[in-house]
């Protein structure tokens, strides 16, 4: 048996060799790893990556495996990656980073609280500016004809939806019809009683 060596079930351990790996180890190690990822996502426009695909691809890279779930571990990445974007002044590339509804969640409040901003009433808009900023700065060709920057397309698709059923087409009720001299609504028989 490998010394430190670990269960493939908890904690975290080198992918490579078994050994075990501290907790602050691994953090760092996998948020340096999605910075680098969430990097590389912000050079296409309207990329963006779910956080079950991020927490596989950090692993991955970084060599350092957990069978921890994600939701156990990955907002402390994500806050990590918030810190080091408000800390340099770069957009929070957190914003890429988004659940499998195509949400960002309550884990984007982080960034808002970083910056001592407001929670917006529409948090997935602010969310949207956000990845334009990313997108921006890491060199993604923008088109030049966008004023607001999508949402994710199930954002969007469950908004379209919302209002289309919102704005659904109804009749408008007739207008009673009325006398052309007097401007009195007429009766029943359409002979007005008063200009007769």
């Amino acid at each position: 048996m490998i010394k430190n060596s670990v269960s493939t079930t908890a904690g975290a351990w080198r992918a490579d060799d078994g050994t075990a790996v501290t907790l602050r180890e691994a953090t760092v190690a996998w948020a340096l790893a999605a910075h680098a990822e969430l990097a590389e996502i912000a050079t296409g426009y309207g990329h963006f990556i779910t956080v079950s695909e991020l927490a596989e691809r950090v692993q991955e890279v970084s060599g350092v495996r957990t069978g921890a779930p994600t939701r156990t571990w990955m907002d402390a990445i994500l806050r990590k990656i918030a810190r080091r974007c408000h800390g340099a002044g770069e957009p929070p590339l957190t914003a890429l980073c988004v659940r499998q509804s195509h949400t960002v969640g309550d884990a984007y409040k982080y960034v808002l609280e970083l910056a001592g901003l407001p929670i917006p009433d529409d948090l997935e808009l602010h969310a949207a500016y956000a990845r334009w900023q990313c997108y921006a700065h890491y060199g993604a060709p923008m088109p030049a004809d966008m004023a607001v920057p999508p949402l994710t397309p199930k954002v969007a698709g469950r908004r379209a939806s919302s209002t289309a059923q919102q704005v659904e087409i109804k009749p408008q009720p007739s207008r009673p019809a009325v006398c052309a001299q007097c401007f009195i609504q007429l009766p029943a028989n359409g002979t007005c009683e008063y200009c007769v």
